[in-house]
């Protein structure tokens, strides 16, 4: 009975977690794509400029979520770890409207960087102890609420931040956005209070601390119904991520430089619909994964993978800009796909050994990704404006080999 109750109580409160990362992806999709537009459109500021603000946050969260755990165990704990990031970030955004320069952009997006590393990785720790505690259908569920919640805050923000931008300019959007960022501060102050917990009573699966070190399949891990995705090696998680964030920063990065160079100023607004339309069919993918069974998830992301590159190689090739724009919103379905299976593997991997270090160095790899991409891209669309998905043609077929290696005994039987 106490059991019984213990999960009800952990289960009612999962909500302000959900809250905040529609929070969170609402404000930030509304912001991020007006600030772009505004300094590409507006400003007309150099292509490697800008690849430089736009990842100097994600550089910094390379780092950040390992230096966010340190602080978040030792000091904070995982409500006011969420609480501080939730203070801060009204603050750094703020800032950016405030004194648009470039180099005061980049320091203020390192310093949002910062504050990521007590977000994600504490909002990923706590669905992880959730799914250890709940049943496989209350996992699954959580599991959907969460792709719901940041990936609904992405999609409508977008929609929003497109009638604003299509209506009144790219001014407008970042302020009125700044604003709802503040909802953020009263949400945080609903996460349930952490419980240190009874050493005695709980079992874990001991492993080297050395993430390197378990690439094969065949792990003493216990594989049960709550976590039947540690028969994939968690490599094949590292890639499957790192393939995403490399795929997704190409396309919607690159994007806004084919508007400019096909389009005029007035079709600026069109960059929220499409990137809309990325993460709406990514929604469709990571929903329509979760009801995938286990080999079925493995060909879904490795078609994915190469379908994606497809993609890339017909955009180069074509270079219309309208068909362009359809097949960017139609890969976001295959991105997550890929998402979905990486994601949950991950989650499950850290279920299994009760551990956040997998959560940890998934958002690394994240912080990777997003991080380098539009540095280099930037780079390469001065010299070849669809050098980058060039680029990505070829890697596609890279990775997939290495994940069908990595996955060569996950069979359907």
């Amino acid at each position: 009975m106490n059991t019984m109750n213990n999960q009800d109580s952990i289960n009612s409160r999962t909500w302000p977690v959900f809250l905040l990362a529609f929070i969170r992806l609402f404000y930030v999709s509304i912001f991020e794509r007006a600030l772009s537009n505004y300094l590409l459109f507006d400003i007309h500021i150099r292509e490697s400029v800008l690849g430089f603000i736009s990842s100097a946050g994600a550089i910094t969260y390379i780092f950040a979520p390992m230096l966010g755990q340190i602080i978040t165990k030792r000091y904070l704990g995982t409500r006011k770890a969420l609480i501080l990031t939730s203070i801060l970030t009204p603050l750094l955004t703020g800032l950016q409207i405030i004194y648009p320069e470039a180099w005061f952009l980049i320091i203020c997006r390192i310093l949002l960087g910062l504050t990521l590393g007590f977000f994600w990785p504490n909002c990923l720790n706590l669905l992880s102890k959730w799914q250890k505690i709940n049943s496989i259908e209350k996992s699954k569920k959580n599991f959907a609420l969460f792709n719901l919640s940041w990936n609904s805050g992405f999609i409508i923000g977008l929609l929003v931040g497109f009638l604003w931008s299509f209506t009144l300019g790219e001014f407008f959007p970042m302020v009125i956005s700044w604003i709802l960022s503040f909802l953020l501060i009263p949400v945080s102050f609903f996460i349930k209070k952490d419980k240190k917990s009874d050493s005695s009573k709980e079992i874990v699966i001991y492993q080297s601390e050395d993430p390197l070190s378990h690439l094969d399949i065949e792990e003493d891990l216990v594989v049960n119904s709550q976590t039947p995705m540690i028969v994939y090696p968690v490599l094949f998680s590292w890639l499957s991520i790192m393939f995403l964030t490399i795929s997704k920063s190409i396309f919607i990065f690159g994007y806004q430089f084919l508007v400019d160079n096909h389009l005029s100023k007035e079709f600026s607004s069109l960059t929220y619909l499409v990137q809309c339309g990325v993460q709406f069919m990514q929604l469709v993918g990571l929903t329509w994964i979760n009801s995938m069974k286990i080999y079925k998830r493995k060909l879904a992301s490795l078609g994915s993978i190469i379908l994606v590159a497809i993609a890339a190689f017909t955009i180069a090739v074509i270079g219309d800009i309208w068909y362009i724009s359809i097949i960017t919103a139609v890969v976001g379905l295959f991105l997550g796909l890929i998402h979905g299976v990486g994601m949950k593997i991950m989650l499950e991997y850290g279920t299994a050994e009760n551990t956040s270090k997998y959560s940890t160095i998934n958002e690394i790899i994240v912080g990777i990704g997003f991080g380098l991409t539009p540095i280099i891209a930037g780079y390469v669309i001065e010299v070849s404006l669809y050098g980058i998905h060039w680029f990505l043609t070829v890697l596609g077929p890279v990775i997939l080999i290495l994940l069908i290696i990595l996955s060569r005994n996950i069979r359907k039987k």
